[in-house]
């Protein structure tokens, strides 16, 4: 009898971890919707306000040799504490057909502080973070086609 039990315990066991296996998605992949980015909460006055700021936002992951490679970016100017992107596949660094992508990515917010739009010399860099500590990679799920997140998931580096 505990023989049976322990082979019931098993096969239940095996049986969540596969179903939970089946409802993840993180690897990339491209499931044909085309992706936009949507910053909430963006601050617009006070001393940290981005009012009138052209930011570029990229999604990034690591190459099998651990550098960041672009896979979509766009840029925008600020006018409202909410800002909508639709996000482009980078090809050769330069705006391509619209991102379908899915899986995990690392999202930073470059803010062209003097707006000279100079190749990001005098940037302030922003990295997702989910709101914890470090950066922290962000799941497209598939079918997803709007990306909402707030600022305050965002920390500026110290770099």
């Amino acid at each position: 009898m505990k023989n049976i039990f322990k082979l019931f315990t098993i096969i239940a066991i095996t049986a969540v971890i596969a179903f939970s296996m089946l409802s993840c998605d993180l690897d990339p992949g491209d499931d044909g919707v085309a992706k936009t980015l949507e910053i909430t909460s963006i601050p617009i006055t006070g001393t940290d306000s981005l009012k009138e700021k052209l930011i570029t936002v990229a999604f990034c992951d690591l190459d099998k040799n651990n550098k960041p490679v672009i896979r979509a970016f766009n840029q925008a100017t600020v006018s409202t504490a909410t800002v909508s992107l639709p996000l482009f596949s980078a090809k050769d660094n330069k705006k391509g057909e619209a991102f379908t992508g899915t899986g995990d990515y690392y999202i930073f917010i470059f803010v062209d502080v003097n707006n000279t739009n100079d190749n990001f010399n005098d940037d302030t860099t922003y990295y997702y973070t989910g709101g914890g500590q470090g950066a922290y990679k962000y799941n497209i799920k598939k079918g997803d086609a709007k990306i909402s997140l707030e600022w305050s998931k965002f920390t500026k580096s110290n770099s």
